[in-house]
């Protein structure tokens, strides 16, 4: 199993934007990526990051995510609402 957290910084004002415009993404990916087992958007202590929280049941769907048509379309709407790039971490299930 593969983990991967992504920390999206949010432009001022932008917030409400990203968040509709994200829960587009999440849909797309629980209707069509069957080897993503779950894939939620979090709060912080900060209003402005969100927390991306993956998991994928192995390296080929964790690699496949982003390679899909819905990733790559929905990424570009999200775009104009990040501070920056995303920071991304991935992690492997200790068993």
């Amino acid at each position: 199993m593969i983990g991967a957290i992504a920390k999206l910084k949010i432009k001022d004002n932008e917030l409400d934007n990203f968040k509709e415009v994200m829960r587009k993404l999440v849909q797309a990916v629980s209707e069509n990526e069957p080897g993503c087992e779950y894939y939620e958007m979090h709060e912080t202590s900060d209003p402005q990051i969100i927390m991306m929280i993956e998991i994928y049941k192995d390296e080929e769907a964790h690699a496949n995510h982003t390679q899909t048509e819905h990733f790559q379309t929905i990424a570009m709407e999200l775009a104009p609402f990040l501070d920056g790039a995303p920071e991304i971490t991935t992690h492997k299930l200790i068993s």
